[in-house]
């Protein structure tokens, strides 16, 4: 399977790179300087595309012109959840290091996988839950809510809010310059879900979404 020809856009891990290498001929898209002169040569060998969310999530990525196109396109759910949910409590924690998160009101932005996990934990803590996702989840007992990041710091700044842990940011990798002199906020350089186990996980299915899809096998984890 080594003759068929895999683009990684960016660094990821070396875990990931190295199972692309044995599996596949690898490209590294940021190695060349040329990148015109690199699609023009290479353009016919390159059957498929590894990214991660920095380059092309899914938000970024026109899934109606690949359906119409018959461009195959897959994602790695699930193998984050856990990781993510763990750092968003840690960040609650430490926010809350002076207080009690107990009883708390909490809100969360998008109730899918990671969000609903988010909710299982904080609601062990006895907290009240409201959520926004792009739809009502049915079967749950949350309330809607709905935050932006121009109005969360405001709140921050006039000490209407009590504090704030952030991962991750609306204009990455720029972070509002008044979050910084904060002591009642925590800020981590989106990474909750950079653990070496969640790695390799992600690694594992995007070679064998890879695999599957140039054995004409169905796909693991197919978006479109």
């Amino acid at each position: 399977m080594d003759s068929k020809g895999v683009l990684m856009t960016s660094p990821m891990n070396t875990y990931l790179e190295e199972k692309l290498k044995k599996h596949f001929k690898l490209f590294k898209l940021w190695t060349f300087e040329d990148k015109r002169k690199f699609f023009n040569d290479y353009n016919d060998f390159i059957r498929a595309v590894a990214c991660n969310s920095g380059r092309a999530g899914l938000d970024k990525i026109d899934l109606v012109k690949c359906k119409e196109k018959g461009i195959q396109v897959t994602n790695t759910p699930d193998v984050l959840t856990d990781d993510v949910a763990d750092a968003a409590i840690g960040l609650m924690l430490a926010v809350l290091r002076r207080l009690r998160i107990s009883g708390r009101s909490v809100g969360i932005i998008g109730l899918g996988r990671i969000g609903m996990a988010v909710a299982k934990r904080a609601e062990a803590f006895g907290c009240f839950i409201s959520y926004r996702s792009g739809a009502e989840i049915p079967n749950t007992k949350y309330k809607g809510a709905l935050v932006d990041e121009s109005e969360l710091v405001s709140a921050l700044l006039e000490e209407g809010l009590a504090g704030a842990g952030l991962d991750v940011f609306e204009h990455e990798p720029q972070v509002p310059e008044e979050l910084f002199g904060l002591e009642n906020v925590v800020l981590l350089p989106h990474a909750a879900s950079g653990t070496e186990e969640s790695r390799k996980a992600t690694a594992d299915i995007v070679i064998e979404n890879l695999e599957a899809c140039f054995l004409n096998k169905p796909l693991l984890t197919p978006v479109v």
